[in-house]
Order: structure tokens, then sequence, then C-alpha cells
């Protein structure tokens, strides 16, 4: 073998052609490595810009001579790495494409100098070949076509990059997408190894792909650290790695030591390098060979120093307000603070810091999160601004003001009072954290009321309620209309911070009328819930003079940045952008579902989108599926039929240009394609079994009456008949307690459970979000043969585009003995899907 180190550049550059060899597995990569490698890749950006001369190690790729190689053309096997080859291209596809909107001359320059040989006709032409089953989707995606299989891997990978892309793309940096770019050409590097032609490239594929268990960070650390300690390594290991090991955990070790990283180099750490760091900060404590031994033991000594903070913020038992504030960051998964947390706490030991000044640091952090939060703030920067904020805390300054100081710049988006009164007021607070955090939020607020009577606001029974119903009745719909435009507010109130509470009556109080629900509010113990009942009735003016009070309680639980002009924009449409760049091939949204996403209202929305360019902006649609009236491309020139493009992206459209509404992504699948807590929580939560009988029962009824009065006798006679066939069989079925009531058939999986599809009174939600975070469903093939089955039912069509979210389809259909069928025959083959992950034997 020959081996040289390379990047992207130099492995795909001139005529040449790189060819994935048919015993190698389809194109896998899925949303966990890529996000690893976009990580990567915008640390890289980052060190540019900083002006910093470093690179990232992807990997090696290893390139065997092709059946058609010759001295006038180099075709090559790709025996090991392409994974990595085909997700970098594809990424090189996605920047093409997000640059060509701004100047399309872009697509001819990355084309032909990094995609494509120009001159060479068929499959000669692309520089990168994948295997079979994925060529297709990957041509399609180097000539820039729709994908003819929306289901394709690649497919996912493309609208990865492109939505990443839209993420990080600042208008004010006219550099930032060219920082990317030359990462990914550039930054990356790549050992690539030559085998001669007369090896066997197959067996040498075997012996790389067939290696044993690896050794963690932490297991490199160690070796690293006791082969410096030849005479003192048992002591050092009895007295300071083993009681630290002991305390911690794997888990907690693996933090450790990347906590340490930061703590010494601030943002320069990268948790994939945490090895190779400590690796290089003993090597700067062994260069001078006088005292090895001692100076390795200092160094592990403070490991074990810091170890102790690290298991006060992860155990905070103490009764001090730090350690109180520790817990609430705990509650709140405050991870991304632990680097400046474990530093206030090392000033604080040393006297550096005193009680007062570190308490009021973690208020500054606890107001950043949770303004942030109300704010719909992207998290994805949290890590870094903390990271960056650490060396910064270096005792001569008084801690408090420094992280005050060090949060409060505009680019950070810590909103200023007035900003967060309008964040309160107009933002859709349910779509925004996860539901812990939500909570959190209400328990600070409710605290800050005195009540005389104790509640634990802690107690899992406690859930967030919206007072003003998610699905309102007509006797709230006629109250509301009396204000305006029923839907038009309930999309805009149904998620604010003013109509939501706390309560342990969940279910009790449902969608009931706002006259019954008083009365359950009025006995609570919550001071938040008695003041809601005091009002005669609950419309848009109590929901937002609730809110505004709210806001001034907030505005004294959690202090302002200091005053650095406007902080945070009026109307951030980020999280818009990054929805629409986030829509799957095939799919459509309408003005509305966006709208409630952001918080904001439908014709302000379709203002921003008529005058912006902004990827996917034509799938959004009306209410009614179809293409709004007056709709123009923002570029004028373009006179494509907006109706042709949405047929060839894969949306069907009837005779009336309407948009198959089994296609439509809800403002709930957009919280979940984008990762917002919020809505990974949401369909969590009805996971819970109850094992309260009581409750069963009566969450069953609940279902029953709801199913029935919405769909007739007929259709609630055949669900229970289902549930009937499936308890038989020795199923257990999961009834939800929120206030729309749902039915789940479930399948044990060890400590999990598998909900195949869910019941709710108007339809059947198949849970594919949730199926793709549980075995053995976690492999698309595996969905999307669920998919197909289901399918063959009549009336049921479920979207390929729609894997990863909650397609569904009325039940109604249930009353078919044909579906009936249909649905019982996929229950009972996921039943032996799912048993035979749990013995393969």
């Amino acid at each position: 073998m020959k081996a040289n180190e390379t990047t992207l550049r130099g492995l795909i550059g001139g005529d040449q052609q790189l060819l994935v060899p048919l015993y190698q597995r389809p194109y896998s990569w899925e949303r966990e490595q890529l996000a690893t490698l976009w990580r990567d890749i915008e640390l890289q950006a980052d060190r540019i810009e900083q002006g910093r001369d470093h690179s990232h190690f992807l990997g090696s790729v290893v390139l065997a001579p092709g059946p058609n190689n010759s001295p006038g053309y180099s075709e090559w096997l790709v025996v090991d790495g392409q994974q990595r080859l085909t997700t970098l291209m594809v990424a090189l596809c996605a920047l093409r494409d997000h640059q060509a909107a701004e100047d399309p001359l872009h697509r001819e320059r990355i084309n032909e100098t990094h995609l494509i040989n120009r001159f060479r006709p068929g499959d000669p032409r692309y520089r990168l070949l994948p295997t079979q089953v994925d060529r297709q989707a990957f041509k399609d995606c180097v000539e820039g076509q729709p994908f003819g299989d929306t289901d394709s891997r690649i497919a996912n990978a493309y609208q990865f990059f492109r939505t990443k892309l839209v993420e990080v793309d600042d208008p004010a940096d006219p550099h930032d997408i060219a920082r990317i770019e030359s990462v990914v050409l550039n930054r990356l590097n790549l050992v690539q190894i030559v085998v001669e032609g007369n090896d066997n490239a197959f067996r040498i594929f075997e012996s790389i792909n067939n290696t044993g268990m690896r050794l963690s960070q932490v297991d490199l650390i160690r070796n690293y650290v006791f082969m410096h300690l030849p005479t003192k390594g048992q002591f050092v290991y009895d007295t300071y790695w083993l009681p630290m090991q002991n305390e911690l955990g794997p888990k907690g070790m693996d933090q450790l030591m990347y906590l340490a990283l930061i703590l010494d180099r601030g943002d320069e750490a990268q948790y994939n390098d945490t090895y190779r760091g400590h690796q290089e900060l003993l090597r700067s404590v062994t260069m001078d060979k006088k005292d090895v031994e001692d100076r390795v033991e200092e160094y592990v000594k403070d490991l074990a120093r810091r170890a102790r903070y690290l298991q006060r913020i992860l155990e905070p038992t103490g009764e001090s307000e730090i350690d109180a504030r520790l817990r609430f960051l705990n509650e709140w998964k405050g991870n991304t603070a632990y680097p400046v947390i474990m530093r206030l706490l090392e000033l604080h030991d040393s006297g550096e810091a005193t009680d007062d000044q570190v308490v009021k640091a973690q208020r500054y952090i606890e107001s950043f999160l949770v303004r942030r939060l109300l704010g719909g703030v992207a998290t994805g920067s949290l890590n870094r601004i903390f990271m960056r904020l650490t060396p910064e805390l270096t005792g001569e300054e008084p801690v408090a003001d420094v992280v005050r100081a060090g949060l409060s710049p505009a680019r950070l988006y810590w909103s200023s009072d007035e900003q967060f009164r309008t964040d309160i007021r107009s933002r859709a607070f349910y779509w925004q954290g996860r539901t812990a955090q939500q909570k959190l939020v209400l328990r600070r607020l409710e605290e800050s009321y005195g009540g005389k009577e104790p509640v634990e606001l802690s107690d899992k029974k406690i859930t967030i309620e919206h007072v003003l119903p998610q699905t309102p009745t007509a006797e709230w719909r006629e109250q509301l209309a009396a204000e305006g435009d029923a839907d038009r507010l309930h999309k805009e109130l149904v998620h604010t911070l003013g109509n939501l509470t706390l309560s342990g009556y969940n279910s009790e109080l449902s969608n009931m009328a706002f006259a019954k629900k008083r009365d359950f509010l009025g006995h609570s113990g919550l001071v938040m819930n008695q003041e809601i009942a005091k009002h005669e009735r609950w419309g848009k003016a109590e929901i937002q003079s609730r809110a505004d009070e709210l806001a001034s309680r907030a505005i004294e639980i959690w202090p302002s940045p200091l005053d650095v002009g406007p902080v945070g924009p009026s109307r951030d449409w980020t999280l818009l952008h990054s929805a629409l760049a986030a829509l799957p091939a095939g799919t459509w949204t309408t003005y509305g579902d966006v709208a409630e996403l952001i918080g904001s209202h439908a014709v302000p929305v379709g203002a921003h989108l008529s005058k912006s360019q902004v990827l996917n902006a034509h799938r959004v649609l009306n209410a009614a599926g179809q293409v709004s009236k007056g709709f123009q491309w923002v570029d004028e020139e373009d006179d494509r039929d907006v109706r042709e493009v949405l047929r060839a992206e894969g949306i069907k459209l009837d005779d009336a240009d309407r948009a198959d509404p089994g296609q439509r992504i809800s403002a709930r699948e957009l919280a979940e394609l984008l990762e917002l807590p919020g809505a990974v929580d949401l369909s969590e939560a009805e996971l819970v079994v109850d094992d309260d009988y009581a409750d069963f029962d009566k969450n069953e009824q609940r279902f029953f009456q709801q199913l029935g009065d919405a769909k007739g006798p007929q259709a609630a006679g055949a669900v229970s008949r289902l549930l009937d066939w499936w308890r038989g069989r020795g199923g257990e079925v999961q009834f939800g307690r929120s206030a729309g009531a749902s039915c789940a058939p479930f399948v044990r999986n060890g400590t999990e459970i598998l909900p195949i599809i869910r019941f709710y009174a108007k339809t059947v939600e198949v849970p594919f979000a949730t199926l793709k975070k549980r075995v053995p469903f976690n492999d698309p093939i595996l969905r999307d043969e669920l998919r197909r089955r289901l399918n063959e039912a009549p009336g049921i069509d479920l979207p390929a585009a729609k894997l990863e979210l909650y397609p569904s389809f009325d039940i109604a259909l249930m009353a078919n003995d044909a579906v009936w069928d249909v649905v019982l025959s996929s229950l009972d083959w996921s039943v032996s899907r799912a048993k035979g992950a749990q013995d393969p034997d």
C-alpha cells in the first residue's frame, strides 16, 4: 500500500472517477453522523474566521485500481471510506445550490471543478459513482433534479445540509458560506491509502471492517497518564483516579475530561479530540524530564479536584442558594453551561468569588437561558458561547459582572425587557424548549406569587394545561368569534405563555367550558390558577392581560443584560427559514402552520416570503392547499409554472390544484423536523404507561366518548374490536391523559415501549418519529415496510416523505373491514419484528 495525507479537493481533482463497488453497503449515514460532521465543519469555519491554522482529521479512504483504469482515464474502487466521501460530495451539491440562489455562476463553478467530468458522457461523467442502489439519487443530486426517490438517505443528507446552510447564513457576513466550502474542500484531512493492483481489495475491505471494541477517549487518557507513572502509578490510581472513576462513572468521566479541556483551552477544545487535547497537555507537563512523575501526579490530582466540582454540579445536595440554582440548571438540562459553572465553583473554592457573586452569576446564566427560550432563539450556539466565556473568568474582576458582560452582546440574543415582554405576549411558548423547561418557567412564576399553601411543583402529575384548549369546542369558538376570526385567534393565542398554567387535572379539564374550568382552577393550590379563576370569561383580552402581568413578574425574576442597544430582532425570521429548508421532498405546509410555529400571523409570513429569497417558499400554500393568489417568484425573470414545479417535486395536486393533505407538514411536524425539544417531549409524553387502573378506566371511557362523538359508533366499534383482539393475544394498551384523548396498542422492548399506531378521536396516527428512536424500527427499511403494509388498505396513502414524522389517516376508515384487516395484520407483523429484535436466536 501507499499512503499519503490529502483533502477532498486533492482526492477528487482532475478527470477521474471514484467507483463504489457492489460489495459495499448502501449509503447509510443518518442525522446523528451528519450532525457530528457538521459540528466539526462549523468549528473549522470559525477557526478560519479567527485566522487560526488548524485542520480536522476525518479518517482514511482506501482506493484500489478499477477495472477500467488506464493512463488516459483514472478509475478507482473505493475499498473503504465511501460513507464520508459520499457525504462530502452531497455537501458540495448543497453548497452549490445554496450559493447559486444568489449567483448562478456557482453552479457551473462547483460542478466542473469538483462534481463532474464535463466531457465524459454517461456514468463516467460523475467523479463519484455510488453503489447501484444509491446511484440514481446521487445523480439527481449532482444534476440538481428533484429526487425520484424522496426517501433516499442521499436525499435526506442533501436536505440536512441545505437546512444547516440556511441556519448559518448570516446576511451581515458575506464570507460565511465561502468558509464552509473551504472547510469541506481543504480543511478536512483524509489519509489516502492506495492498494497495489495485485492486492485483493475485498480481503482488505473485510479486514478494515472487522475490528473489535474500540477504546474510549477516557481509556486512552488513562493509559497515557499511567504510562508516565512507572513507580507511582498504583498510588496515584488508588488515591485519585479510582475514587473519581467510582464517583462519576463512565459517562461522568467522559464529561469531566472534556470540561477540563475547555477550562484550559476555551473554545479551542473539541469533544472528538479530547484524548489528543489531554495528550498535548501532558506532553507540556512532561517536556522537562525532571520530576515527571510528580508533575503527572499533580495533573491527576487537579482532575480529581475538578471531579468534585462536577459531582456537585450533577448532584447538588446542599441547602445553599448555589446548590438550589444548580438543581434548577440540572432540571433545565443546561449542560452547555457546565464549563462556566465549574469555573465559578473553582473561584469560589479558592476564595476569589464570594457566595453572593456566584449566585448573581448563576442568576444571569438562568436569565440568559430563559429569555432566549421564550424568544425562540436556537440553542445550537450555546455550547460555543459558554466555552468562550469560561476563560474570561480569571478572578481579577467580580465574576457576576464578567458573566453579565460576556452574555450581553446583541448577537447572543439575550433579550431586553421590552423584547422579553413582546416574546411572552406573542411567541408560541408551548413549542419552545423541553416540557421540563416550560414547567420550570411556570414554577418560577408561581413561586413569585408567594403562595402560602405548599405545592410540590416537581410532581410528575403536574402538567402544562392550556386554559383555552388545543381542540376548542363550539362554545369556545363562539366565545373567540366575539373578538375576531375564531380560527386565527385560536392559533395566535393557544400556545402563548398567557394561556398556559400548571395543573394536576389536565385530563379532567380537557376542553371543557371555561365556566367549569374555573371551579377546578379556583380550588387549586396554585395562586396563578386562582388568579385565572377570578375571570368571568377567557378570551384574547384576558390572555394578553395575563401575559403582560406574567411578563412583569418574569422581568423581576430574570434580570436583563447590559444596555448595549437593541437586543434580538423585533421579527427574527431564522426559525421560519430553517423550517422551510427542513421540508422533506414531496411535502408542503401552510402559512398558518409556519405562523403558529414561529408565533406570528399568516399575513406577515406571506409578505416576508413574497419579497425574500427563501428556500422552499413556493411550498407554502394557503389553508386549502392551493397556491396563493398573486403568487410570483422573487426572481422576476423566473417564468416557471409553480404548480408544475410542485408536481415535479412529488406533490400531488387534484383537479382543483389542491395539494394532497396527506403530504402536508403541520406545525407540530415542523417542530419535530427542527428537533425543537418541545415537539419531542410532546410525542414522548404520551408514552407513559399509566399503572393507576382508576385513571386507566377513566381515560379509556373518555377516549371512546370523544371517538363516538367525532366519528360515530361504527368507527368506535371497529377500534374496540381491534383492541379486544390485541389484548386477547397478550398485547397492552395505553390511553393518553391529555385533553385530546388518545389510545395506543404498544409492544414492550426491554424498558422501552413501542407504540405502533395511535388512535385519536378523528385520526389514526403512525408515530414514525417515535419509532425511529426504538429498536428495531430505528431501521428506516423496517419503518418503510410498515408504511407499505398499511398503504395496502383502501383509502390509506402514507407518504414516504413522512417516515420520520407522524402521518395519519381518517379513523372512520377503520369501519371498513378491508382496512381493519390490513391494520390488524400490520400490527401482527410489527410484533413479530419487535420480538425478533429482542430474541434474534
